[in-house]
């Protein structure tokens, strides 16, 4: 969140004027990180945060506002409510999947994420700078994996690369609102929700798949990369 700023002129821009210039350009710099990451800058000086919440806003910070839930299991079960609700001021959300930032998942900040660890990384000229925030600005809930992109770039916009497609996670977590009436329900108590099952295993529903944009096989990739396993029901017994 700090990057060095280099400014290249030739001998008729010296002296004064040069560091006049230099000055004005790090403050835009400075003004558009501070603009569009600013939840990232409050996480980075969160000093009122201490202990467990502490460690994950800073790997917040380092992973640009996205971990995976399964990546700090033990820390989540040892954050207190306090920590957690300190993380939540702060913008952050926890989800069934992700802890994150959801003010990130914007084209602006997404682009600006992705620009600063290009710069950092030799990337501007890797395949898929720049096309992966696209996607993200028209809306694209989920897209096809390219394999020539670098895998990173689709991680900085939002999205979670799971099997053949990447799916923003924002979207995800609403899979998961979706899934969890299904397994909460038990046989005998009230009316069965879409996708339930038996209390344990659930459906794959249309609007599940509607809202990834995804097919079939996509479910079954993704639904594997969430951490879920597949079994196959016979038909009858699914319809009971």
């Amino acid at each position: 969140l700090k990057p060095r700023l280099v400014l290249l002129a030739d001998e008729q821009l010296t002296g004064p004027a040069r560091d006049k210039v230099a000055a004005r350009a790090e403050r835009f710099v400075n003004f558009q990180i501070e603009s569009l990451l600013k939840p990232l800058v409050d996480l980075k000086n969160a000093d009122q945060i201490s202990g467990i919440g502490r460690g994950i806003a800073f790997q917040l910070v380092e992973n640009f506002g996205l971990i995976n839930r399964r990546d700090i299991a033990e820390e989540m079960k040892s954050l207190d409510q306090e920590g957690r609700a300190a993380l939540r001021r702060l913008g952050v959300r926890f989800g069934a999947y992700h802890v994150f930032v959801p003010a990130l998942i914007k084209p602006a900040p997404a682009g600006l994420v992705t620009l600063l660890w290009a710069l950092k990384n030799d990337g501007k000229d890797k395949p898929g700078f720049g096309d992966v925030v696209h996607a993200l600005a028209s809306g694209r809930t989920s897209v096809v994996i390219d394999p020539a992109f670098d895998k990173t770039f689709y991680k900085l916009a939002g999205y979670r690369n799971l099997g053949r497609r990447a799916v923003r996670i924002d979207i995800l977590e609403r899979l998961a609102d979706l899934i969890r009436p299904a397994t909460n329900w038990k046989p005998g108590l009230g009316q069965r929700p879409d996708g339930a099952y038996d209390g344990q295993s659930f459906m794959v529903t249309p609007p599940m798949m509607s809202i990834l944009g995804a097919t079939a096989d996509d479910m079954e990739e993704i639904l594997k990369g969430l951490g879920y396993r597949a079994e196959p029901k016979p038909a009858v017994e699914v319809k009971a």
